[in-house]
């Protein structure tokens, strides 16, 4: 059976409950392919944001350098936002509307935005210490499954590869269970996976498809960035327990939203 991609199903789910007229529009296109999030509250944190100023063409991004970038043109707001912000609250949301708007407390919304996106820097920084690398969780040994499979794919390059837990941020509503910093050969896991009732295969899968991105860059095709290569997604489904990982996801999900 073809599994539909995440993202292209919730950009089905958006278009299919379109915002209120005048919202403006919602673009997903630029997020990465493994990214979870939950799409009422992508349309929340759009509609929101038009409510305070009106009209605005929100783009969420994985960008790692600009967390936020607004331009109005026509009296019209361009509002291109790390997702993050998915899920803050009221006092972010705030903010952000007068950071876009230039409201009289510009300079409490900057430190307040800073301050959000600090606490949830594991979204775009995964720039850590050697001592606090630490994959030994309540639960679920990272060392452990990382060295496992670092054994039985065989490959040198993957011994530089370090795992640790990531933390939870403040008011978010996405989930990512695993990322991969190429620039520093870290995998972080989700601490959202540390817990009895996940079981060890899942977190395992999470672990192996990271280590899968240490060895199969993405590639640049078609004026795009390809992050799931056709090789990767064939080893990929080499996992022993890949469908039964999927199913598990996709059984579970709902449930890790409303954490």
């Amino acid at each position: 059976m073809v599994q539909q991609d995440f993202l292209e199903w919730a950009a089905n789910k958006i278009r299919r409950g379109r915002p209120p007229s005048g919202t403006g529009k919602l673009d997903l296109g630029e997020l990465p392919p493994d990214l979870r999030l939950s799409v009422p509250d992508v349309q929340q944190l759009h509609q929101e944001l038009a409510s305070r100023l009106g009209g605005v063409d929100l783009v969420l991004t994985d960008n790692r350098r600009r967390m936020v970038t607004v331009k109005k043109r026509k009296g019209r707001y361009r509002m291109r936002l790390h997702h993050m912000f998915v899920g803050c609250d009221e006092a972010t949301l705030d903010a952000l509307a007068c950071l876009a708007g230039g409201g009289a407390d510009m300079s409490e919304a900057r430190s307040l935005i800073k301050d959000y996106i600090s606490e949830n820097r594991d979204e775009i920084s995964f720039d850590v210490e050697p001592d606090e690398v630490d994959g030994k969780g309540e639960h679920h040994d990272l060392d452990k499954l990382l060295g496992k499979w670092r054994q039985r794919l065989g490959h040198g390059e993957l011994d530089e590869v370090v795992i640790t837990w990531g933390r939870y941020g403040r008011g978010r509503r996405t989930i990512r269970f695993g990322s991969f910093d190429f620039d520093r050969k870290l995998i972080r896991i989700h601490p959202a996976l540390d817990e009895s009732w996940v079981p060890e295969f899942f977190v395992e899968f999470v672990v192996y498809h990271e280590l899968l991105h240490a060895l199969y860059p993405p590639k640049e095709a078609a004026s795009r960035r390809v992050v799931h290569t056709e090789e990767f997604r064939r080893r990929e489904k080499d996992f022993p327990r890949f469908e039964e990982a999927i199913a598990w996801e996709r059984a579970n999900l709902t449930r890790f939203m409303e954490r």
